[in-house]
C-alpha cells in the first residue's frame, strides 16, 4: 500500500503487468539453452582470458566456434559411416511400429523408475 500524498490516506498499489512473451522468443530460448549448454564448460577459459581484452575474447570465440563445428561434422560423418555398415533396410518396413514400441517402453520405464 502506498500513502497518498494529498490527504494521507492509504491507497492500493498499482500492479504493472508485462506483456506476454511471444511464442517465437519462447521457442528460440528453449532451443538455445540445450544448444549452448556444452559451451558452459568454457566459461573459465573466458574468465582467464579477460586479461587479453576484446582481441583475446574474439580469438577464443573463433577457436571454440571452429572446433565446435569441426567436431559436429566429424562425429556426424563417423556416425553416417558406421550406419552404412549396418544393414537396416529390413527394419524400414517396421519403422513406425518400432518407434512406437520404443517410446512406450521409455514411458513405462519412466513410470517405474521415477521417484
Amino acid at each position: 500500500m502506498n500513502e497518498d500524498q494529498n490527504n494521507g490516506t492509504l491507497t492500493r498499489a498499482s500492479h504493472v503487468t508485462q506483456s506476454p512473451v511471444s511464442n517465437r522468443v519462447a521457442i528460440t530460448s528453449l532451443l538455445a539453452l540445450p544448444t549452448f549448454s556444452p559451451c558452459e564448460s568454457f566459461v573459465p577459459f573466458y574468465a582467464y582470458g579477460i586479461r587479453y581484452g576484446w582481441i583475446g575474447f574474439a580469438l577464443l570465440t573463433a577457436i571454440l566456434s571452429v572446433a565446435t563445428v569441426a567436431g559436429m561434422i566429424i562425429f556426424t560423418w563417423l556416425t553416417l559411416a558406421g550406419m552404412r555398415r549396418i544393414n537396416l533396410g529390413r527394419l524400414e518396413k517396421y519403422e513406425l511400429g518400432l518407434m512406437g514400441a520404443l517410446l512406450c517402453a521409455v514411458g513405462v520405464l519412466i513410470l517405474l523408475l521415477e521417484k
